[in-house]
Parts: C-alpha cells; structure tokens; sequence
C-alpha cells in the first residue's frame, strides 16, 4: 500500500483505524473512525467503494496495512489510494473529539440526546432513559437528520469504539457530539 502525505490529500475517504483513544486526541477534520474490526463490520454502511480510500495510522499500526487491504479488497473497494501516517500530520492541523465521564454524564440536568448507537439485539444492559434516542450504528448513517441538532448529542455505546465511530461521523456533518468515556460499562460502574 502506498504512503500518501498530507500535503496531497484532496477528496479521498479518510478511515482513521487507530484506536479511539488516539482518534479522539487528535484527528484529521472529516475522517471516519473505524478501527480495524470495525472497518470490515461498517465501511460499507459509510464508505462509497467507488471511491479512493486513505487509511490513517499510527507508526506502531503499520504491520496492520496488509490486513486492512485485504479486507478492503474483501469488501469491493477497488481504489485504496494509501496510507498516511498521523504522526506526520501537523499538529495545529488536528481536532479533537470532546468526551465527557459517565460520572459527569450521569449528573447532567440540562437537556440534552442520549444516543445510543447499539443495535437493540445485543443490549444487555439498559441505557439511562433520560432523552434516549436509540439508533444503532450500522442506520446513523441515514437517519442522524432525525436527531434534534439544536441539543447537545452525547454517544454511547458497549464500551466506546462505536460512539466514538458514531461521533466521528457527526462531527463530519457539522455536529458536535461528546462520547461518554468507556460507554455503558463505565456508566454501569458508576451507578453501582
């Protein structure tokens, strides 16, 4: 896979596969997180395979290139343009992805969307019901015009991966969403 630069970035698909943690620190405006397992789950439901994709990586994500092009391949996209390493990328040139603790979430009293991005089949554990907007992941793509952008839009999700895919994906629709820090396992913790 090739190696692109900032600098010749124009219209391609950026997929930062890092993980959120590094993805909310510093990002590139209008990239897609998806991790790796990610990425083979939802590209599809996000990503226009007709269309170059650049994958951004950390220095110590390299060895996962390979992998990710088969599983681009795998999935019908036929013009990966390459790969550009985040740790070249100019650091006033990078946004962060703002988070908030369960704990401080828990305690808020304005309003607010609670958007639980889990698919209803695999929620174990229920979500606070306090403005909750249940859209799994896989539909946001579609259906995040349905939610009320003149609030604040907190994600949520298992553990955060997909919230902060999820807010990835907002913040490139002109949102400004907040994760919830370790999703509902940190909410269940703090609750107890």
């Amino acid at each position: 896979m090739k190696k692109i630069f900032y600098e010749d970035i124009n219209n391609q698909q950026l997929v930062d596969v890092r993980t959120q943690h590094g993805y909310q620190e510093g990002h590139i405006k209008n990239s897609l997180n998806l991790n790796p397992s990610n990425f083979k789950t939802y590209a599809t439901y996000y990503l226009d395979v007709n269309q170059s994709i650049i994958f951004i990586i950390g220095s110590e994500d390299e060895a996962q290139l390979a992998e990710l092009s088969g599983v681009a391949d795998e999935l019908a996209f036929n013009q990966k343009n390459g790969y550009l390493l985040i740790d070249e990328v100019p650091k006033e040139d990078l946004q962060t992805t703002e988070t908030i603790p369960a704990e401080d979430f828990l305690n808020k009293s304005d309003d607010f969307i609670l958007l639980d991005v889990r698919h209803p089949d695999e929620i174990t554990r229920l979500a606070p019901e306090k403005n909750l907007v249940n859209i799994p992941f896989e539909d946001l793509v579609n259906d995040y015009q349905s939610l009320d952008t003149s609030k604040q839009i907190f994600t949520l999700c298992g553990s955060g991966n997909r919230s902060t895919a999820a807010a990835s994906f907002l913040e490139s629709k002109g949102l400004n969403p907040k994760v919830i820090e370790g999703g509902m396992k940190a909410i269940q913790e703090v609750g107890k």
